[in-house]
């Protein structure tokens, strides 16, 4: 492959990264990806996320993949390792957005519904389940037929969630590892019969639930996720802050990203009653008092506790 051949198949993955995170205002579907870009500034608009992306192309400091255009024409397997990594970029991209940004058309009329109270998976963390009952395996055998999506049934709140990789046990149960997605809010549930004594809760009636907000609160949202930022940065290193991807533009879906550094995974209760919480500002303020004091705690001086 020659190196125009090279420069044209970059300009074509940076506009496909470009398109598949809505112009640079949803940099959470990175994922992972996203800490590669620990040589820029955090994000805070949708133009400094489509910066961070040309000047990754350009210099390759967002990842060694995006330098496509830049390897030596004689290195071929550098050349092979850097495609083969891009595109395993824009697959992931892809893949996170399906589950982070899905649109209800795009979703199956009737989503099977696996109540579990012991949970509470917000969006972009990973849950794993052992299925064992016959109406859950049901479930999971029903979901991976169709794109991989059910209803996690929480206590207080229900979410989207997705298998990303499944195995079938020797024992007949289903091991699956899923992604969460936005809060779902069921509208009509009905029950199915899935073999003898096996009954299924699903959704035939669903939405995905937003918090509500006008434009005047909405620029306040924005100074509270700029506040937020300004604290975590005071405790964490930035590597730290960016191991789970790069922050999210909007300051509800930031919201739970940034509750992911405050709440503990084995506390549920926490995780649900968040998750219930129709306020972004009620979460946001809980980040910033959660941070500021820790802060106070770090700044403290030990002999004032003597």
């Amino acid at each position: 492959m020659s190196t125009h051949q090279h420069q044209k198949l970059a300009r074509v993955l940076y506009r496909s990264l470009l398109r598949v995170s809505r112009k640079g205002n949803h940099p959470e579907v990175f994922g992972k990806y996203g800490k590669q870009a620990k040589e820029y500034p955090l994000p805070h608009t949708a133009s400094e996320v489509r910066a961070i992306l040309r000047g990754g192309f350009r210099m390759g400091k967002t990842s060694r993949a995006i330098d496509v255009a830049k390897i030596d024409t004689t290195d071929r397997q550098s050349k092979h390792d850097a495609i083969k990594e891009a595109f395993e970029i824009l697959r992931h991209s892809n893949e996170m957005s399906s589950i982070l940004l899905p649109q209800k058309d795009d979703l199956p009329s009737a989503l099977p519904i696996f109540e579990y109270t012991d949970a509470g998976v917000l969006m972009e963390e990973e849950i794993q389940f052992n299925f064992f009952e016959p109406r859950y395996r049901f479930l999971a055998q029903e979901a991976l037929s169709r794109d991989g999506t059910f209803i996690l049934g929480q206590k207080h709140s229900s979410s989207l969630v997705k298998i990303v990789e499944h195995m079938f046990l020797p024992n007949g149960n289903i091991a699956v590892r899923c992604i969460g997605g936005p809060r779902i809010k069921v509208l009509r549930r009905e029950k199915v019969n899935v073999g003898e004594d096996n009954v299924l809760a699903q959704a035939t009636k669903f939405d995905i639930e937003f918090d509500d907000f006008d434009e005047e609160s909405q620029q306040n949202l924005f100074a509270m996720r700029l506040r937020c930022l300004e604290l975590m940065k005071c405790v964490y290193p930035k590597t730290n802050i960016t191991s789970m991807g790069l922050p999210p533009i909007d300051p509800e879906r930031f919201s739970f990203w940034a509750l992911r550094f405050t709440l503990s995974q084995s506390d549920p209760a926490s995780r649900q009653r968040w998750l219930a919480c129709l306020s972004t500002n009620m979460r946001l303020q809980h980040v910033i008092e959660f941070f500021e004091n820790f802060q106070e705690v770090l700044n403290s001086d030990p002999k004032d506790e003597s």
